[in-house]
């Protein structure tokens, strides 16, 4: 297994990101919510579980994730917040902050705003304000335009003349944004099934135009190289040339073998590199059949040596082909030279298609297409080389296809002949 990551703050704990990430340990954890004024009263799952915590200044409850909250500096909760707020405004401008609870149920609800009661029903700024027990109080506040639900105080319009009634609700305000994203989807070839903005790292669920695979998939995502449809990306035709690559991802002290086609559009090492990954060798093949044969050999070289990647480490595909870089090194040369001489499938189909033309030689017509011709310099004269422009098997195997595709086209045209006598 991978070698336990250590907490950067303490040094000594182990951390408790169960991906087995660097980052705090549990003890930092908490030492971090009491930090920022929480007292955390359930245990730490994980960063994205809001565990109820009570806040130090005010005693109030509240659920709180550590993902909310480990990058900000605010020390205040939420409701801490819109009373410091209330208190300093009210310092510095007593005659825009001094206002009664009514005057400030009124600010909360705005044009845009409506509280409910307890059956369901709208309710004025009078009945807003006997649920308040302080002008600066929270209050849960629903849309009149998309529904939406959030909490809201006097305290937030007030600290910010430039939110008006129009720009609270975050759903509404950020619409406009929204139809850019699903141009950004469109030029990758994709269709977004999200409604209203999304943030740039978020995944949002989406599926191919072309062959209509449905993933999750975000706007960083894409910006950063990773392939918008891994069907598709997979999708080459099987007898082309392969790229068989090994790379190393250093935080996630894992290495991983892949193969890919050698078209720009399928190239996954791009998708590999974007997500932290160091290319370290490559080679071609000639084959998909033999670039899976590569795979799984190294595969089983490493086999007792996992990784402790998971999928969501691995959004651009690929965290099965991955072992920990504890596991034994692997030279990729070595490897396809051994099966190349051993005629391991994928790498048998040159003398297979030897064996065939030694019955039926290509003719010159047939290899006329793929001549090269290079010219070199020897003690000062021109000398033209014939080649081939594909490989040998390459070649071969496109004679052999095209043969085989008009011995089909002659048999058609024989049977019409015979239906038309």
């Amino acid at each position: 297994m991978a070698a336990t990551r250590r907490c950067p703050e303490c040094k000594i704990n182990s951390s408790a990101n169960r991906k087995g990430k660097a980052g705090r340990c549990i003890l930092c954890i908490d030492a971090r919510y009491k930090q920022l004024g929480w007292e955390p009263h359930e245990p730490y799952v994980s960063s994205k579980h809001a565990r109820l915590c009570v806040c130090l200044e005010c005693q109030k409850s509240e659920a709180v994730a550590y993902e909310d909250i480990r990058n900000k500096g605010n020390r205040y909760c939420e409701w801490c917040s819109c009373r410091q707020a209330y208190e300093d405004g009210l310092k510095a401008e007593p005659l825009r902050w001094e206002i009664s609870r009514e005057q400030a149920a009124q600010i909360v609800l705005g044009t845009d705003f409506l509280v409910r009661g307890a059956d369901g029903e709208a309710l004025d700024a009078a009945g807003v304000a006997l649920q308040m027990e302080h002008v600066w109080s929270l209050v849960v506040v629903e849309c009149i335009t998309c529904g939406s639900t959030l909490r809201w105080s006097a305290s937030m319009s007030l600290s910010n003349s430039k939110v008006t009634s129009h720009h609270r609700c975050l759903y509404c305000f950020s619409l406009p944004l929204s139809p850019w994203q699903d141009d950004f989807f469109e030029v990758h070839g994709l269709k977004r099934a999200h409604e209203g903005y999304a943030r740039l790292g978020e995944r949002v669920p989406a599926h191919c135009v072309d062959c209509g695979a449905e993933r999750r998939i975000s706007i960083s995502d894409l910006t950063a190289g990773i392939a918008p449809c891994l069907r598709c990306a997979e999708d080459t035709d099987p007898d082309a040339i392969h790229v068989v690559y090994l790379m190393f991802f250093r935080e996630l002290s894992a290495y991983k073998i892949g193969a890919t086609s050698t078209e720009a559009r399928n190239d996954r090492i791009a998708s590999h590199a974007a997500r932290g990954g160091t290319l370290l060798d490559q080679h071609e093949v000639p084959n998909r059949e033999a670039a899976l044969t590569v795979e799984a050999h190294v595969l089983g070289m490493v086999r007792h040596h996992p990784s402790v990647c998971t999928e969501r480490d691995f959004p651009q595909g690929g965290y099965t082909e991955t072992w920990s870089d504890d596991g034994p090194k692997i030279n990729l040369a070595e490897v396809i030279a051994r099966l190349t001489q051993g005629e391991a499938p994928g790498f048998d189909r040159l003398r297979k298609l030897r064996t065939y033309f030694s019955e039926a030689p290509a003719t010159i017509e047939e290899l006329v297409e793929f001549r090269l011709i290079e010219t070199i310099k020897v003690d000062g004269l021109e000398v033209h080389h014939v080649g081939l422009s594909e490989s040998e098997e390459q070649v071969l195997r496109k004679i052999r296809s095209r043969r085989t595709a008009q011995g089909q086209e002659d048999n058609r045209s024989r049977v019409e002949d015979s239906w038309a006598g």
